[in-house]
């Protein structure tokens, strides 16, 4: 398992507060990542704020749709910014 994740927060601007089961917390800015293939899922705002923890991976879920991201690729993307 990697990085365990206790809590996630969905904040505007499509970011999302990251609270690790240790204390610590960081803030990612997907804002230009849903622009992208990857995260084009997200690009819906209410799709986006049903983030959730779930181990070490993030899950957003909206009645069919599912979409999981390990949280050491959303950590990785926000070293990119």
């Amino acid at each position: 398992m990697g990085v365990a994740l206790k809590e996630v927060r969905p904040l505007s601007g499509f970011r999302l507060e990251l609270v690790f089961q240790n204390g610590s917390s960081a803030i990612v800015n997907m804002e230009n990542r849903i622009k992208t293939l990857r995260f084009s899922p997200l690009s819906s705002e209410s799709l986006f704020t049903t983030a959730r923890a779930e181990g070490d991976k993030v899950i957003w879920s909206s009645g069919d749709k599912s979409f999981g991201v390990y949280c050491g690729e959303l950590l990785d993307a926000m070293l990119l910014d």
